[in-house]
């Protein structure tokens, strides 16, 4: 009746966090789809990666995949060695062996490239969890000292926390329960005093894996029941699975076996479920470890091979060690005696390889029946010897007081903190008294502070208008555009039209064949700067590129008739330049002009043409190899009084060097603000 109740509980708890974590995850969503390729859309991708990986590893395999890559187009090393420690955690989780590696190496390269120390601590952090969650504790333990190093020189609490979190873990793992609940401890502490609440739902789990290690069951049932808690107010499936596998492994040490099933089972299909196939195997060891303690020979057999078969996909060789050994130890014929011996020792030298000494002593007791088995008693006592003395040293009456000393003494200091605290209350109270007279003040803030928010909506109105006119702005420029092509432009196509028919039939008249040749001049002209206006006017032709195949296309119509060679050249990010439509106009104008002035009078054989945007401006240089002209003599026409004029309108710097025999150098530069 108590676990019933125990799940109908968690079950509603589930229930009010999915939908309280809904509009998180929710308004994540709508940052990303704003789509504004920038540093907070780059660390929305990195949070919903961590708001998933506890409950969807494929949508946080995602996230972390476009937080890589939009941390490679902005260059920000540190939210892609984020990136990075992400997708090797992940990839680690569901058994993607290769691909962890593969990022784990992106890693090592990007902290050895930039030399951060954020960086090198993210490496160091997850090249601990990698070796340890293959197994290697050994392995794994220095880069989790050397990430504690580095987050402490740094000052960083969150990362002090966590691994001292993760080094209090591998010490479980590796059976020195005395560092390992030290260093739990002193993670829990830490993420009380932060009020990480994520966090002190892993230290709980942790705290409880310690003195289940050391079958103080009673001790760990609080700890692990605190964990589950949390677990659920954060719907975190994963930390929900192995909170289950915590409490079948008390039940299971409380001789309640059917209780225990039931736990392992619901740790299971969460694993199942979220494709984690080493925790998946490392249940199905629990779970036929459960039945050989029942005497089922059978049921036990077909979960360690489950859990065998599992392994070999992840290539897990350190647990495969371990499974292997259970099944021989199952067995009590055992037909390939060398095989077997050879399961065994191959266990033991795996076991003590990567530092897990509960595999380790597992495979003394498993030896040392194995040779009583097959009559060698002097092996037999030899591996039983080690069995007692390698588990003494784990699970000796002195090393249990040790960590319930550790316990008690952290449990003395946190109510020395909630005494200090109470006086600090006591204190409050008294200054509470002084706010009464502070809150009259605080009204008047708050009255403030609401003309503000007035201020701010009528703000907002204000630009919501002005969007509203820039709008209908766009519209008027799109009707002109449209009204003077299909009106006046077509008006003026016909004067041209009917002016050349009446030149032909005016042959012989010259007064007349000469008034219509000027009329056909001046409707073309007219045409030409009609169909410049509009497109201009047109916003369609508002990126700065338009402007620059428009450019090419005129010198390539103007200068390759005449024969002209000449150089386009273009450096910088052109198409992301924004300027007003006047002063696109008027650039296109002068490039114009110009290189109308070098078609006509120049007798320049090659022209380079440049556009820079540098810095604060954007220049445009034209350069030809003519004969020149000396600049400071009047010319006829209004060509280049023109060029100065639309240079000035646009605050431009203008500049023109020429001399006879010299060539032509003409540069405008504009600025950019």
């Amino acid at each position: 009746m108590r676990r019933k109740a125990l799940m109908v509980f968690l079950l509603l708890f589930l229930t009010t966090v999915v939908r309280a974590q809904t509009p998180v995850i929710d308004s994540l969503k709508k940052i990303i789809a704003l789509g504004r390729k920038d540093s907070v859309e780059l660390k929305t991708y990195i949070k919903l990666a961590d708001e998933y990986a506890r409950s969807d590893l494929a949508g946080a395999k995602r996230c972390a995949l476009h937080a890589a890559f939009l941390a490679k187009q902005l260059n920000f090393p540190a939210s892609l060695s984020a990136a990075y420690s992400d997708l090797t955690t992940l990839n680690v989780q569901t058994n993607q062996t290769d691909s962890a590696k593969y990022y784990l190496n992106l890693l090592k390269n990007l902290s050895e490239e930039h030399k951060d120390s954020r960086i090198w601590s993210n490496y160091n952090t997850t090249a601990g969890l990698f070796y340890r969650k293959q197994g290697n504790y050994k392995a794994a333990l220095p880069f989790m000292e050397e990430g504690l190093r580095l987050y402490t020189l740094a000052g960083s609490k969150v990362g002090m926390a966590g691994q001292y979190l993760n080094i209090g873990n591998c010490y479980q793992d590796m059976g020195d329960y005395r560092k390992a609940m030290t260093s739990h401890l002193k993670a829990l502490d830490l993420f009380e005093a932060i009020g990480n609440k994520r966090g002190l739902s892993f230290c709980y789990s942790a705290v409880g894996g310690d003195f289940i290690r050391l079958k103080q069951y009673a001790a760990a049932l609080p700890y692990i029941q605190k964990s589950l808690a949390i677990k659920n107010e954060l719907n975190d499936k994963k930390g929900k699975a192995t909170g289950f596998t915590n409490l079948g492994q008390i039940e299971d040490g409380l001789k309640q076996p059917d209780k225990a099933l039931a736990s392992y089972m619901d740790a299971l299909a969460i694993n199942q479920a979220l494709k984690l196939t080493t925790e998946e195997a490392k249940t199905d060891i629990d779970i036929g470890k459960l039945y050989a303690e029942k005497k089922d020979i059978t049921n036990a057999a077909e979960y360690f091979k489950r859990s065998r078969d599992l392994l070999k996909q992840s290539g897990d060789t350190a647990y495969l060690a371990t499974v292997n050994s259970e099944i021989n130890g199952l067995q009590k014929n055992i037909t390939d005696q060398k095989a077997a011996e050879k399961t065994f020792t191959t266990s033991i030298t795996t076991a003590i390889k990567m530092g897990d000494k509960s595999a380790e002593i597992n495979n003394y007791k498993f030896l040392s029946d194995f040779y009583a088995g097959n009559g060698q008693f002097d092996k037999a006592l030899e591996y039983y010897k080690k069995f007692h003395t390698e588990g003494d040293k784990v699970q000796n009456a002195g090393l249990l007081l040790q960590v319930k000393e550790l316990e008690q003494r952290y449990n003395l200091e946190k109510k020395e903190k909630e005494i200090s605290l109470l006086k600090k209350d006591e204190l409050l109270d008294k200054a509470n008294l002084r706010n009464q007279e502070i809150f009259r003040y605080g009204l008047l803030v708050v009255i403030l502070m609401l003309l503000t928010i007035g201020v701010l909506v009528m703000a907002r109105y204000r630009i919501i208008q002005k969007a509203k006119r820039l709008v209908e702005i766009e519209k008027m420029r799109n009707a002109i555009a449209r009204n003077l092509h299909d009106d006046i432009g077509s008006t003026l196509s016909s004067i041209n039209i009917l002016s050349k028919v009446a030149l032909k039939q005016a042959e012989g008249n010259a007064t007349v064949s000469r008034d219509l040749e000027t009329i056909k001049n001046s409707s073309f002209s007219i045409m030409e700067s009609m169909s410049d206006i509009v497109w201009a006017i047109n916003p369609a032709n508002d990126p700065f590129d338009k402007t620059v195949i428009k450019m090419r296309q005129f010198a390539a119509a103007i200068l390759e008739p005449a024969g002209i060679e000449y150089s386009f050249n273009e450096n910088g990010k052109l198409a992301d330049l924004k300027i007003g439509v006047d002063e696109r106009k008027n650039y296109y104008l002068i490039f114009k002009e110009a290189i109308n002035n070098i078609a006509k009078y120049s007798g320049a054989t090659s022209v380079a043409i440049e556009l820079h945007k540098t810095g604060q401006q954007f220049l445009m240089k034209i350069t030809d190899n003519g004969k020149g002209f000396d600049p400071g003599k009047q010319h006829p026409g209004n060509g280049l009084k023109n060029m100065k004029n639309r240079a000035g309108e646009m605050k431009a710097t203008y500049d023109i060097s020429s001399g006879m025999a010299a060539g032509t150098s003409i540069s405008v530069a504009v600025p950019l603000t």
